[in-house]
């Protein structure tokens, strides 16, 4: 899987593992499987490793609006909900990777080419 940018590759490729190990951490914190929570990290993994143009845009505006969504709650009940906080601050310094980052950007280099 060539990719524009092998640093930048490595770069996903560990966000990609955090995202699922944070899935896996959130269900064992709270007890019971979430389908949602995997489907969503599962997918942003595949998205991260594919390297295909623009899909970096996408996965930093789910991880954004994921992250906005429960920082209300997780700010509201800090004291019990701290691990979730910096898990959200974590997710938006990915987004902030997944968009600035001048290696990560080239990984996403790949275009979908159709021969006829």
């Amino acid at each position: 899987m060539g990719t524009g940018n092998p640093k930048g590759r490595a770069i996903c490729v560990a966000m990609s593992v955090y995202l699922i190990a944070k899935a896996v951490l959130n269900i064992i914190l709270r007890g019971g499987f979430d389908f949602a929570d995997m489907f969503i990290a599962i997918g942003l993994a595949l998205i991260m490793l594919t390297g295909f143009k623009g899909l970096n845009y996408i996965a930093a505006s789910v991880l954004v609006v994921v992250a906005a969504i429960h920082l209300p709650d997780n700010i509201s009940n800090i004291s019990s909900n701290w691990i979730y906080l910096i898990e959200g601050i974590i997710d938006i310094g990915c987004a902030v990777l997944l968009c600035a980052d001048k290696d990560v950007r080239e990984h996403f280099s790949k275009t979908i080419t159709i021969n006829n």
